[in-house]
């Protein structure tokens, strides 16, 4: 079994965390932010990474407790109805969590492809990406598109 797993790793980052009196720095000049320790130095990657991926879980669990349970399912029927979604495709996969790439698009006129997938382990939806398009913006795209199918298909 490998000695370093999860719980090392979730001990190591927060204990550098912990360990150092951590400064955020805004310089107006450049518009750029660090996050600085007490000795001047930036905080390491790993641990920044590490810092991030919390905070985001931390946001989503305060959002759905604060405004409701996210949808962590393809959209039913009756929403698609609701929303005037047409030609609708569903990709779902099941290994090793729960992931959801939908495209559609809607009676306001807008392409929309979203990506998400739902942690197994704290039920919380993370939205890969969204991307939402006009029709001129998808007919821009529709060229490269088909360019990449053509070329790359098996």
């Amino acid at each position: 079994m490998n000695p370093y797993n999860h719980d090392t790793f979730f001990k190591e980052q927060i204990n550098d965390l912990i360990s150092h009196d951590w400064k955020i720095v805004y310089d107006v000049l450049s518009r750029t932010t660090k996050i600085i320790n007490e000795e001047g130095e930036e905080i390491n990657p790993l641990t920044l990474g590490f810092a991030h991926n919390e905070i985001i879980d931390y946001i989503n669990r305060r959002e759905e407790e604060q405004f409701g349970e996210k949808r962590k399912t393809p959209l039913d029927e009756l929403s698609k109805k609701r929303f005037g979604i047409q030609d609708y495709l569903l990709i779902e996969e099941n290994e090793p969590y729960k992931k959801i790439l939908e495209a559609y698009h809607d009676k306001n006129g807008m392409f929309i492809l979203e990506r998400f997938f739902v942690s197994s382990q704290n039920n919380l939806k993370h939205t890969e990406y969204t991307v939402c398009l006009t029709v001129d913006e998808a007919e821009l795209i529709l060229e490269s598109l088909q360019g990449f199918v053509e070329k790359n298909k098996r």
